[in-house]
C-alpha cells in the first residue's frame, strides 16, 4: 500500500479540522441554547401616555371617493371633452372609464387593453384626449417598453371606435415621437390652451447615480424636457409639426420640440385654467422636491443643480440660464413630488384657485396660490398615508387624489378627527416611560439596550431604551426591513460632562423620543431642568442649552459651548419619518448584535430580545455565524482597522449617505457595502474639491487628497457630520486617516503632479522642523500652507510628528492668520473662542445684518485689500479698481442699504443686460465665458473674470449664448463676519 503523500496528509488534517470545528460549533450552539437568557420574561408596558401629537391639526384630511371602485396600480387619469367620465390607466396597460357624476358607481368600462396590443409594454405613463375629441375621436397615450431602449418611451395616437366611443381601436395606433427609456421617463401629456400637445420627458436614468446620460442640460436630444408639438399638422418625415414660436427653433444642434429643459423626472403637469401658465412637479434626487411654474425656454437646472443645490457643477450649461424653483420641499417632508391641479370646485370654497399637489412617499398634500409673479400663499393641507401618483380633475373643477397602492380615488375634506392630543405629555415624568425621572429609572416594560458604535456627539454620551405596546413584536419584511408596532417609542437620554474626563460632572441635557404613530415617526425632545429632576417638552422650533465646559486640552482651559436641542424638522433630517428602515438608526441588527451584561448574566442582546419577542426569532437565527452583521466600537484597537473605520462611518454618516438618505452625493457609507459599492473610493467628489489637487472622496493610500477626511477635520461651512456636532472628533479623524493610509493605492491621471507637490511639501516640512529659525521655518511652512492638502499634512504633523512647542505654535499662527479660508478652517480649533471666526455662512439673516452699524473706512479697506473678496478686481470706485463690472462710484445714490445687500448675495437676481454673461462654445468643444466686448465678422471678444480680453476668431466659434447671470459669484459674504459685511455695506452706502 502506497504511503500517503503530503497532499493526502493535508486532506486528512483538513477533514479532522472540519470535524473538530463542527463539534466545537455544535457544542457552542448547544451551550448558547442552554444558557440562561439575559431577559427571562417580558413585562408588559402599560403606562404609556405617548399617543397622538402635541402639534395642531392640519385643516384637511383625505376621504375615499367612489368607494365602490378600485383599480390595479392606477398611474394616469384623463377626461374626454363631451364626456363626464374619468379614464383611468393602470400601470400595466389596461385603461378603464367610469361616470364621475355618481359617487356610488361600481361600474367601469374597459376602454383599451394596450398590453394585449403591445406585449412588450412595461407601463403606461400618460394619456390626453384631443381638444376636438368629439369631432376626431383622437386620444394620445404615452407608454414605456423595457428600460434602456433608445426608442423605448413613445407617444402614440389612437382613435376610438366609431360605433362605440367608450372603446379605443388598438389597431389605430400611430407612433408620433419616441425617446430613450429608463427609470425617469416623464411621460405626462397635456394639451395647452394654445391647442398644442405638451409632453414631459425625464433624464432616462436610474435614481442614482445622478443623470448618468448627462441629459439635463443637453438639448440635442429629447430627455429632461417639456416638449411642445403640433399634432394637427405634419412636417417633412415627422407625423407632427414644430410650432413656429417654440423657443429654440432657430438654434443649431437643439431639438426644436423643446419648450423648456433641465428637469430630472417631471411627474405630472397642468395648466392654470385662468392664466394659462404651465405647472410641473419635478421629482428630485437627494435633497429637494421641486415645483416649477414653467416659462418658455426655461432651464430648470438638472443636473448642474437640484433646485439650488449643486450636483454636477462641472457640466456644460444649456442655452439659457438656470431658473430657481417656484417651490422647493426638502427631503425632510417630501421624497417624490407629484404635480396636481388648480381647484375650481364649490365643495371646498377656501381652496378656490389653489394649486393642489402632493408627495408619493410621505403622503403630504399642499396648496399654493400664485399672483403677480410670486407665491402669495402656501400651506400644508393634509398629511395622508396615500401613495400619491396622480391627481384627477372633473369638469366642475373638483380635484381627486389617486393612490397607486390602494388603487382608489380620494379627495380632501375638512378634518373631522386628528391625532392632535391636547394632553400630550409636556413633561418627561408624564410620558409613562419612567418610574422616576429624578433617578432616571425607567418604567416596567421599558427595555434598555446598548449599541456597538455610538455616533460622535461632541463628547456627549447616551442611554437608550425601547418601549413596545403589550403583546406586540417587531416584524421583519423581506428579511431586511423591520416594521415596528403602532405606538412604539424609542428613547435616548443624552448627557455631557461639564469637566472633560470627570463622569461625576455629567449633566442630562435632553431626552429624545421617537414615536411611531402607525403611519410615520415623530421626534420629540425634552430638556432637563437644572435640578435634574424632570425634563420639559421643547417647542416645535427646538431649543439650545448654553454650557461652560472645563477642558484641559482647550486653548482657554474652558469653552462656552451651546448644545442644540433639535426642532421637530431637524429630527426628520436623520430620522426620515415615513420608512422604518430609514427612520430608526441605532435599533438595528448591526448595532444590537453584541454581548452585554444583564445583571450577572452575559448574553447576546439579539438573543435576549428575541426570547422575549421584542424581535422575531429569525433575527437571532440569521445573525449568527457567516450571516452575522455587526459593527464594533470604532475606538476598540483590538478590532480590525477596516471594521473600526467602517463602523465609524456607518454610525456617523450612513443616515444621510445612502439611497434615499438625503445626502448631496451618491456615496453609500453603510458598513455592509464593499469598497466599490461605497461609490467613494477613488471617486471624484461632486460637492466640492476644496482646491485639492487630484481630489477624491476617499483617495486610497492618500488621506491628504481625501475630501471626506478634509470635511471631518475642519470647522465652518462644509464640515461633516452635517448635524449633531460642532467639535472636531480628533480620535475619529485619526482613525479614518489611518484607514485611508492603509487602503491599496490606485494610479491617478495627475499622479506626476501630485507626487511632485507632495515630495516638495514633505521636504519643506522636514526643513522647517529641523531648523528652528522662525524666519526660515516660516517661509517653508507658508509654502506648505499654500494648498489645502498641505494644510491637512501639517495638521497631521501636529498630531503625529515630534516637533518643538514653538514650531507647533508657529504652524497654528501662520495657518489661522493666512488668507486661505480652506486652510484656516482646519486649524481654527486650536484658537481660543474669542479668536475664532464667526462667519455669516450661507443662511444670512438680512434683518440682523442690516441692523449692525458699519465703519465705511474699514469697509473701504476690505473692498480694496481683502483677499477672497477682491471687489477692486472687478469694480471701479473713482480712480481705483478695474472696470469689469459696474462702476460703483455713486452706487449709494442708486441703491438702498437693503438693495445693496440683496445684490451682493444674489448678484444675478437684478442685472443690467450689458453685464449678462456671454457663453461661447468653440468648435473644439471648449467653452469660454465673460462679458461681451465685441462680436462681428472677425470674431468674438470677451472680457473674462480676470478682466483680461479674450479674442476668439470667427472660424473657431460654434455658438454664442447670452445668459442672464452675473460673473460675480453668489454668496460672496459667506466667509465674512457680520461686522466685516456691515463695514462693506457702510462703505458702499457712502458712495454718493
Amino acid at each position: 500500500m502506497k504511503a500517503p503523500g503530503k497532499k493526502s496528509d493535508f486532506r486528512v488534517c483538513l477533514v479532522w479540522s472540519l470535524v473538530l470545528t463542527g463539534l466545537f460549533c455544535l457544542q457552542g450552539r448547544l451551550q448558547a441554547q442552554d444558557a440562561q437568557y439575559g431577559i427571562e420574561k417580558r413585562i408588559p408596558w402599560t403606562t404609556s401616555k405617548v399617543q397622538g401629537s402635541p402639534d395642531p391639526a392640519l385643516p384637511y384630511e383625505t376621504e375615499r371617493a367612489f368607494p365602490q371602485l378600485k383599480f390595479n396600480q392606477p398611474l394616469v387619469v384623463a377626461t374626454a371633452p363631451g364626456m363626464k367620465r374619468f379614464f383611468v390607466a393602470e400601470r400595466k396597460g389596461k385603461i378603464f372609464s367610469f361616470d364621475y357624476q355618481d359617487q356610488g358607481t361600481s361600474e367601469t368600462e374597459l376602454f383599451l387593453d394596450l398590453k394585449q396590443h403591445v406585449p412588450e409594454l412595461n407601463e403606461i405613463y400618460g394619456m390626453a384626449f384631443h381638444p376636438r375629441f368629439e369631432e376626431n375621436g383622437y386620444v394620445y397615450i404615452c407608454y414605456v417598453l423595457k428600460p434602456g431602449l433608445p426608442e423605448g418611451t413613445r407617444v402614440s395616437r389612437f382613435k376610438v371606435q366609431d360605433a362605440n366611443r367608450l372603446h379605443c381601436d388598438p389597431e389605430s395606433e400611430e407612433i408620433l415621437i419616441e425617446w430613450l427609456s429608463g427609470g425617469h421617463n416623464g411621460g405626462c401629456l397635456r394639451f395647452g390652451p394654445d391647442g398644442y400637445l405638451y409632453i414631459s420627458t425625464g433624464d432616462g436614468g436610474p435614481a442614482s447615480p445622478p443623470d448618468i446620460h448627462n441629459a439635463g442640460q443637453d438639448v440635442s436630444n429629447l430627455l429632461s424636457c417639456v416638449l411642445r408639438i403640433d399634432v394637427d399638422q405634419s412636417s417633412q418625415d415627422l407625423p407632427y409639426a414644430i410650432p413656429a414660436d417654440n423657443p429654440f427653433v432657430k438654434l443649431p444642434n437643439v431639438r426644436p420640440e423643446i419648450w423648456a429643459f433641465g428637469f430630472r423626472n417631471p411627474w405630472k403637469m397642468c395648466f392654470n385654467p385662468k392664466s394659462g401658465d404651465l405647472w410641473v412637479g419635478d421629482v428630485g434626487w437627494e435633497l429637494w422636491e421641486l415645483v416649477y411654474r414653467v416659462e418658455k425656454g426655461g432651464n430648470y437646472g438638472w443636473s448642474i443643480k437640484e433646485g439650488r443645490q449643486p450636483v454636477k457643477p462641472g457640466n456644460q450649461l444649456g442655452p439659457t440660464p438656470i431658473l430657481p424653483p417656484t417651490i422647493a420641499h426638502s427631503h425632510r417632508e417630501a421624497r417624490s413630488i407629484t404635480g396636481g391641479y388648480f381647484y375650481g370646485g364649490t365643495r371646498l370654497p377656501d381652496l378656490k384657485d389653489t394649486y393642489i399637489y402632493g408627495d408619493y412617499s410621505t403622503g403630504k398634500l399642499w396648496g399654493l396660490r400664485y399672483e403677480n409673479q410670486r407665491v402669495n400663499w402656501h400651506q400644508e393641507l393634509a398629511n395622508s398615508t396615500l401613495k400619491v401618483t396622480a391627481f384627477a380633475i372633473d369638469d366642475a373643477g373638483e380635484v381627486y387624489i389617486v393612490d397607486i397602492e390602494g388603487g382608489a380615488f380620494h379627495r380632501l375634506a375638512p378634518i373631522k378627527e386628528s391625532d392632535h392630543n391636547p394632553d400630550f405629555p409636556t413633561r418627561l415624568s408624564q410620558t409613562g416611560l419612567f418610574e422616576s425621572t429624578e433617578k432616571h429609572q425607567v418604567a416596567a416594560g421599558v427595555i434598555p439596550y446598548e449599541i456597538n458604535a455610538p455616533a460622535w456627539a461632541d463628547y456627549a454620551t447616551s442611554e437608550r431604551f425601547i418601549a413596545l405596546p403589550p403583546d406586540t413584536t417587531i416584524e421583519v419584511v423581506q428579511k431586511r426591513f423591520w416594521n415596528f408596532p403602532k405606538d412604539t417609542v424609542l428613547v435616548k437620554t443624552i448627557s455631557l460632562e461639564t469637566e472633560r474626563g470627570n463622569p461625576q460632572t455629567a449633566l442630562r441635557l435632553e431626552t429624545q423620543l421617537l414615536h411611531f404613530n402607525g403611519a410615520r415617526w415623530q421626534g420629540y425632545s425634552y430638556r432637563w431642568n437644572e435640578d435634574q429632576t424632570d425634563a420639559t417638552l421643547v417647542p416645535t422650533e427646538g431649543d439650545s442649552i448654553k454650557l461652560e465646559i472645563t477642558d484641559a486640552d482647550h486653548p482657554d482651559g474652558k469653552l462656552n459651548y451651546e448644545w442644540r436641542v433639535s426642532s421637530r424638522a431637524e429630527c426628520a433630517v436623520c430620522h426620515t419619518p415615513y420608512q422604518n428602515y430609514l427612520s430608526v438608526l441605532s435599533f438595528e441588527e448591526a448595532q444590537l448584535n453584541r454581548e452585554r451584561k444583564f445583571g450577572d448574566i452575559v448574553d447576546n442582546q439579539l438573543r435576549a430580545l428575541a426570547h422575549i419577542k421584542v424581535l422575531p426569532e429569525s433575527v437571532w437565527n440569521e445573525s449568527k455565524g457567516t450571516k452575522a452583521h455587526y459593527l464594533v466600537d470604532p475606538h476598540n484597537t483590538a478590532a480590525a482597522l477596516n471594521l473600526r473605520a467602517r463602523s465609524y462611518l456607518h454610525a456617523n454618516c450612513r443616515h444621510c449617505h445612502r439611497n434615499n438618505g438625503g445626502g448631496g452625493s451618491t456615496i453609500e457609507l453603510d458598513a455592509s457595502f464593499d469598497l466599490e459599492a461605497m461609490k467613494a473610493v477613488g471617486v471624484t467628489p461632486t460637492q466640492g474639491k476644496f482646491e485639492i489637487l487630484g481630489a477624491e472622496v476617499i483617495a486610497p493610500g492618500d488621506p491628504f487628497r481625501s475630501v471626506l477626511l478634509y470635511r471631518m477635520s475642519k470647522l465652518g461651512k462644509g464640515r461633516m457630520p452635517y448635524s449633531g456636532s460642532s467639535i472636531v472628533d480628533v480620535e475619529g479623524t485619526r482613525l479614518i486617516q489611518e484607514w485611508i493610509e492603509r487602503l491599496p493605492t490606485r494610479p491617478h491621471e495627475l499622479q506626476f503632479e501630485i507626487s511632485r507637490q507632495r515630495n516638495r511639501q514633505v521636504n519643506l516640512l522636514e526643513d522647517a522642523i529641523q531648523i528652528e529659525d522662525q524666519d526660515f521655518s516660516g517661509q517653508k511652512l507658508q509654502e506648505v500652507l499654500g494648498t489645502t492638502s498641505g494644510g491637512l499634512m501639517l495638521l497631521n504633523a501636529l498630531d503625529r510628528q515630534p516637533m518643538s512647542e514653538d514650531t507647533q505654535k508657529q504652524i497654528v499662527r501662520l495657518a489661522t492668520q493666512g488668507e486661505n479660508p480652506l486652510v484656516r478652517d482646519l486649524f481654527e480649533r486650536f484658537l481660543p473662542e474669542d479668536q475664532r471666526v464667526k462667519r455669516l455662512g450661507q443662511n444670512i439673516d438680512h434683518r440682523a445684518l442690516l441692523s449692525l452699524p458699519g465703519d465705511s473706512r474699514e469697509g473701504k479697506r476690505l473692498f480694496m485689500e481683502m483677499a477672497g473678496l477682491q471687489c477692486r478686481n472687478c469694480h471701479r470706485v473713482h480712480q481705483h479698481g478695474k472696470e469689469l463690472g459696474p462702476d460703483l462710484t455713486q452706487i449709494g445714490k442708486k441703491l438702498s442699504r437693503q438693495e445693496l445687500l440683496e445684490n451682493i448675495i444674489e448678484p444675478s437676481k437684478k442685472i443690467d443686460e450689458k453685464y449678462f454673461t456671454c457663453v461661447v462654445e468653440l468648435r473644439s468643444g471648449k467653452v469660454v465665458s465673460g462679458l461681451l466686448v465685441r462680436r462681428d465678422d472677425v470674431g468674438v471678444v470677451l472680457k473674462d473674470a480676470k478682466n483680461e480680453l479674450v479674442e476668439i476668431p470667427v472660424q473657431d466659434v460654434e455658438t454664442v449664448v447670452m445668459q442672464k447671470k452675473s460673473l460675480m459669484p453668489d454668496q460672496l459674504l459667506r466667509d465674512l463676519t457680520a461686522e466685516q459685511a456691515a463695514h462693506l455695506l457702510a462703505y458702499l452706502e457712502s458712495l454718493k
